[in-house]
């Protein structure tokens, strides 16, 4: 089982989402997904999420709190795994942030999130605590 530390990144009580690419070799192909990936070897949740940031968009995070962890069951899409989910605070506005993996970001009200394509169980525990999440 690998473990995973991904980010809710929120700015004006929208959250910033990544649009993964479309490879049939990685997991999720095309959804909507956080911000983050595999923890390797040696790092710790937070650092690895750190690392994750750092190659994945070109905006500085603040605010980092640790929300939950969340044991994800294998599907079609992806094997059995642990999530480390956070959350976090980003100030840039959306054209002044560079991604770096993906095919595109943007940020999605409450209302626009619950309506996307996106892995379920992440998205069933955002919606239960929505309060975490959006105000």
């Amino acid at each position: 089982m690998f473990k995973v530390a991904v980010i809710a990144l929120m700015k004006e009580n929208k959250i910033l989402l990544q649009l993964r690419d479309n490879k049939l070799d990685i997991n999720y192909p095309g959804f909507w997904s956080l911000i983050g990936g595999q923890i390797e070897k040696n790092e710790t949740p937070l650092s690895g999420l750190e690392r994750e940031i750092k190659e994945e968009i070109t905006a500085p995070v603040y605010n980092i709190d640790f929300v939950s962890e969340i044991l994800h069951n294998q599907n079609r899409y992806c094997p059995k795994h642990v999530i480390y989910l956070f959350k976090g605070n980003i100030s840039k506005d959306l054209e002044d942030i560079n991604i770096l993996e993906g095919q595109k970001l943007d940020l999605f009200s409450y209302e626009e999130f619950i309506k996307l394509r996106f892995p379920l169980q992440v998205k069933k525990f955002i919606i239960k605590n929505k309060n975490k999440f959006f105000n």
